[in-house]
């Protein structure tokens, strides 16, 4: 019962559907597990940021994948000579800045 129960809500999410999603997770089914019944309805108290992800097309993930590069390249190269080294460092990784 779990199996095509889940892959109904997966399609739900892909089609970005909020209000089947949503009220497929409202009507669980009382044959799932415990525990997966759990965390479905875990998804209930997210249900504004779920529904604002499936509507809008933003997204924050390159902004966060930047952020990521940038601590990431402080951490492996125990601190640059100066601030402006790192500057273009971050520069030219993010292809913002061309070498002649």
């Amino acid at each position: 019962e779990a199996y095509p129960f889940f892959h109904e809500l997966v399609e739900a999410f892909r089609d970005k559907d909020p209000d089947l999603f949503f009220s497929l997770l409202a009507e669980l089914p009382e044959t799932l597990d415990d525990s997966f019944r759990e965390k479905l309805q875990n998804l209930l108290t997210y249900e504004e940021g779920i529904t604002n992800a499936m509507i809008y097309p933003y997204s924050n993930g390159k902004i966060e994948a930047k952020n990521t590069h940038i601590k990431t390249m402080k951490r492996v190269s125990y601190g640059f000579k100066s601030f402006e080294n790192m500057r273009i460092r971050i520069f030219l990784i993010n292809q913002l800045i061309n070498v002649r």
